[in-house]
């Protein structure tokens, strides 16, 4: 079943769910239909054109850093296979300068780890918050030419089921793609 945490999320969101239909509902009169859209941000983003270029070139800018990053790893593994292999046969003084330098070689994989993944979530961070820019004002214009109350992003690992009819997600990612086409690329 669901952790307690997933589960107290889930409860906490159906709560503010129903909630928020409440006062809708009293505000537009109890009569009056409340119309309500679910969308996938995530898949939204991921799924544009604009979206699937601009994170292929983020993957390109970070490939030479994980590329960095296993050469030391593998340094790494080579020092601790030569310390195994030396055990026993090496002097106490070589197998501690193999063991210093190993220490070295793991500190220097881990500063650059940390490096890396603090500028590769920096500039994700940043390809996101202008992506998801152009999704909230198609969010907003969608929302407003098919009167909708309430847009609701969901989370899909918190998602049991979503009806077809109420998910906007398609819609959106055609309409991001029509409004923000990708130019053609420049002759060579």
């Amino acid at each position: 079943m669901f952790g307690s945490r997933r589960g107290g999320a889930v409860l906490a969101g159906a709560l503010l769910s129903t909630a928020a239909f409440a006062q809708l509902a009293s505000a537009q009169g109890a009569g009056a239909p409340t119309k309500f859209a679910f969308v996938l941000v995530q898949r939204a983003l991921a799924s544009t054109e604009e979206g699937k270029v601009r994170m292929k070139e983020l993957d390109t800018w970070a490939q030479p850093r994980q590329d960095e990053l296993a050469k030391l790893d593998r340094e790494i593994n080579d020092l601790k296979g030569e310390i195994i292999t030396k055990q026993g046969a090496a002097t106490d003084d070589a197998i501690g300068d193999l063991n210093r330098r190993l220490v070295v070689k793991q500190r220097e994989f881990e500063d650059r780890q940390r490096v890396a993944k603090r500028d590769f979530d920096a500039r994700r961070q940043t390809l996101l918050k202008e992506l998801g820019g152009k999704l909230q004002e198609l969010i907003n214009k969608y929302a407003t030419d098919n009167q909708l109350a309430v847009v609701f992003i969901i989370n899909p690992d918190q998602l049991a089921y979503l009806s077809p009819s109420v998910d906007i997600t398609d819609a959106l990612i055609k309409l991001y793609n029509d409004r923000y086409p990708l130019a053609a690329a420049p002759a060579k």
